[in-house]
C-alpha cells in the first residue's frame, strides 16, 4: 500500500511516501481502508522523536482516521465490511499513529471496539477532524474546566486546530469568547467563527490587551496548549477564582509559573489529557445534526504528506489539514465533500 514512513527521526526530510506492507488485522482489530486523515502536532513530535517515547521505527503516524471497513480479524463481529467509520485512535494496545502504526497510509489496522460508525459517508473529511483536536477542546472545556453559560473564555493559539475547537465549542456552550492569535487575517476567520473579540499578539503578548477587554477582570476559563511561551501571560488573563486549562505545550513543556498570581487570585490550574468515548460520540452527533462543521484548511494527497505537515509545522494552518489517498479524493470529492482552499504555493488540493 502506499504510506507516508518515517524511517528515522528528524526533521520534514524524513518523511517519505513510499510503498510499505498493508497490515492485518490481529483479534478484535478491523481493517479500515482509510477516506482521510487529519493531522495534529503530535505527528510532528513523533517524526522529530519524543524523549521517554521510544517509537519502533519504520513508523507511521496519523490518528485522526475515517474510512470504511474493509475486513474483520478474528473474533469481529456485528460490523459489515463497507461500514463508514470513525475511528477512535486510542486502545488498550496504545495510540494509532503513536506508539501504532497509524493512518497516514490507505490501510490501517485498528480496533473493533474504538470504531464510531457513520451515518453520512460523504462527510467523512469532516469527522476525521474529531478524535485528537475536538474531543481533546471538548473534554477540556467541559469535564476539566466545566465552562458555564455566561463565563468568559480565552483561547490561546485560537488558530489551531485544539484552539479553533475551544471557540466553536466555547461559544456553541453560550461562552463569551477571546481568541487570541497571531495575525489579523486569523482574527477576522476567528470573529467570523463566533469569536466575540479578539488578540493579535504576534509577538505572545497578550495579557495586557485581554486585562483590558475584560474590564481588568480577568477570564473565568483560559485555556493555553502553547506552554513555555505563553503561560506567563495566560497567568495574569484569569481572574479571582478562575481555571487555567493545559492540554498540551507545543513551544515546550518548562513554562515558568509566577506563584504570586496562583495565591493571590486563587487561581485553579488543571490539566486535560486527551478524551473520553463519551466526547467522540458527543462530538459525532453534533456533526451529524450540523450543529458543528469542523474548519478545514487544506485536504491534500498522500502523495504530497510532506507538505500538508509542512503547513501545520510552519504555522500557516487555520484549523484542520487532511491527507487523503490518492485513490480516494475525487471519490471524497465527488460524494459532496467540501474542497479546502489554496493557502500558498502548492499548500492547497
Amino acid at each position: 500500500m502506499q504510506a507516508a514512513v518515517i524511517r528515522a527521526h528528524g526533521g520534514p526530510d524524513q518523511l517519505v511516501v513510499e510503498e510499505f506492507p498493508r497490515p492485518s488485522p490481529a483479534p478484535g482489530e478491523v481493517l479500515v481502508k482509510v477516506g482521510a486523515c487529519a493531522l495534529n502536532h503530535l505527528d510532528i513530535f513523533v517524526r522529530r522523536g519524543m524523549p521517554g517515547l521510544p517509537v519502533a521505527l519504520p513508523h507511521i503516524s496519523g490518528g485522526d482516521i475515517a474510512g470504511w471497513v474493509e475486513t474483520c480479524g478474528p473474533g469481529v463481529s456485528g460490523i459489515d465490511p463497507g461500514t463508514a467509520v470513525l475511528v477512535n485512535p486510542n486502545s488498550e494496545r496504545g495510540m494509532l499513529g503513536e506508539t501504532l502504526q497509524g493512518g497516514l497510509a490507505e490501510y490501517v489496522a485498528a480496533s473493533a471496539a474504538g470504531l464510531l460508525p457513520i451515518v453520512d459517508g460523504s462527510r467523512l473529511l469532516e469527522f476525521a477532524c474529531l478524535p485528537v483536536a475536538y474531543g481533546t477542546a471538548h473534554r477540556m472545556l467541559f469535564t476539566r474546566a466545566r465552562l458555564r453559560q455566561g463565563e468568559l473564555l480565552v483561547v490561546v493559539g485560537a488558530s489551531g486546530g485544539v484552539g479553533v475547537a475551544c471557540v466553536q465549542l466555547g461559544k456553541r456552550a453560550g461562552a463569551r469568547v477571546i481568541a487570541c492569535t497571531s495575525s489579523d487575517e486569523k482574527a477576522r476567520r476567528l470573529r467570523a467563527l463566533g469569536a466575540d473579540e479578539t488578540v493579535v499578539a504576534a509577538d505572545g503578548q497578550f495579557g495586557r490587551a485581554v486585562w483590558e477587554l475584560t474590564g481588568k477582570r480577568g477570564a473565568d476559563v483560559v485555556v493555553d496548549y502553547s506552554g513555555k511561551t505563553t503561560w506567563p501571560q495566560s497567568l495574569r488573563a484569569v481572574r479571582c477564582g478562575g481555571r487555567l486549562v493545559c492540554c498540551g505545550a507545543t513551544s515546550g513543556y518548562d513554562a515558568v509559573t509566577d506563584l504570586r498570581y496562583l495565591w493571590v487570585r486563587e487561581i485553579d490550574i488543571r490539566g486535560s489529557d486527551g478524551w473520553a468515548d463519551d466526547d467522540l460520540r458527543a462530538l459525532t452527533r453534533l456533526v451529524e445534526t450540523n450543529e458543528l462543521h469542523p474548519v478545514i484548511h487544506a485536504v491534500l494527497p498522500l502523495s504530497r504528506a510532506r507538505e500538508a505537515v509542512a503547513e501545520l509545522e510552519e504555522r500557516r494552518a487555520f484549523g484542520k489539514v487532511l491527507v487523503v489517498p490518492d485513490a480516494q479524493l475525487a471519490r471524497l470529492r465527488g460524494a459532496g465533500a467540501p474542497a479546502a482552499p489554496r493557502t500558498g504555493g502548492n499548500a492547497g488540493q
